[in-house]
């Protein structure tokens, strides 16, 4: 009797760790499966096809435009361009602790980006033909655009690489609903002429409706843009005296240290000149000085609602 006991004891042991075995290898395979794995795939960014192994965390973000979306969907990238040779004092405390510096915006050290071994590497369009193709020779490169009408494509491109799409269909929709909000609680923006200034070497510069903040600002908000820069493309440097032919009720003068480094006076020169001081719309202080900081690049997510909340606690206060 004690015998078929002991025999019927051990049965039951058996089977319920046999059970326990089953329940714990099923969790594992649960767990595998829902975890993201980097495969080769084909992705279509502005109408060209690339093959890329993503989702992935070994990124290189080797424009300004690229590291501003890394930060809003809070990705650390392996490597990041820099200014002047320091990394953009807004973003380098966001970007991750093991950030590496890849060199020059303009264009980045060959030899740094290869030593990361990345599986893709996010470049500008400003690059020359040169650059872009030494990078290409590392590994996948795509040259994410600097106009600002992108800034959607560009952040829906770093959601499919990074395995964070959805966040940034989230952002995408939180910016809108935060315009709508913007323009009903300040519908006078319509009949406001507003203008932005960067100085960069020393130069007023100027731009059209389809560069750095103009298309948020005269597109997303719907201010009024003034006549004067209609036939202005780009970037366009510009005297004090044809600044004070523009009739503009706003001004928005955005200065960055690293991008002044033979000028660094050039900011106060300005607000202490005389005929500056005459414009209309400085006169009536209704000139704003780097309401966000001076490197924003004007057309991502990120510039956006760091811009939008300025207009509402600087400007429209």
């Amino acid at each position: 009797m004690k015998k078929k006991l002991f025999i019927f004891s051990i049965l039951l042991l058996s089977v319920f760790l046999s059970g326990c075995s089953q329940t714990k290898n099923t969790d594992n395979k649960s767990k595998n499966t829902s975890q993201t794995k980097t495969t080769s795939n084909s992705i279509n960014y502005l109408n060209k096809n690339y093959t890329v192994k993503a989702p992935t965390s070994k990124i290189v973000t080797a424009s300004f435009e690229s590291m501003e979306d890394a930060v809003a969907l809070n990705f650390h990238p392996i490597g990041a361009v820099t200014i002047s040779g320091e990394m953009p004092g807004y973003l380098k405390n966001k970007l991750g602790k093991g950030v590496a510096n890849i060199g020059d915006k303009f264009g980045p050290n060959v030899e740094s980006v290869a030593a990361l071994k990345p599986d893709i590497i996010l470049g500008s369009t400003k690059f020359d033909e040169k650059v872009t193709s030494n990078l290409t020779k590392i590994a996948p490169t795509i040259n994410v655009s600097h106009k600002s009408d992108d800034w959607e494509k560009n952040l829906m491109l770093m959601g499919t690489l990074t395995g964070k799409l959805e966040k940034a269909k989230n952002l995408i929709s939180n910016y809108e609903k935060d315009l709508k909000d913007f323009k009903k609680n300040n519908p006078e923006i319509t009949n406001k002429k507003i203008m932005i200034i960067r100085i960069r070497e020393g130069e007023l510069c100027i731009y059209g409706e389809d560069f750095y903040y103009n298309p948020m600002l005269y597109k997303d908000l719907g201010f009024s843009m003034p006549k004067e820069l209609d036939a202005v493309k780009g970037q366009t440097t510009i005297s004090k005296e044809q600044l004070s032919k523009i009739n503009s009720d706003i001004i928005l003068v955005q200065f960055m240290a690293s991008e002044n480094k033979g000028f660094p006076n050039a900011l106060k020169d300005l607000k202490n000149d005389t005929l500056w001081k005459n414009i209309p719309a400085v006169a009536k202080d209704n000139v704003f000085y780097n309401v966000v900081d001076g490197g924003y690049q004007g057309g991502t997510y990120l510039s956006k609602e760091v811009m939008l909340k300025a207009l509402n606690e600087k400007v429209f206060k």
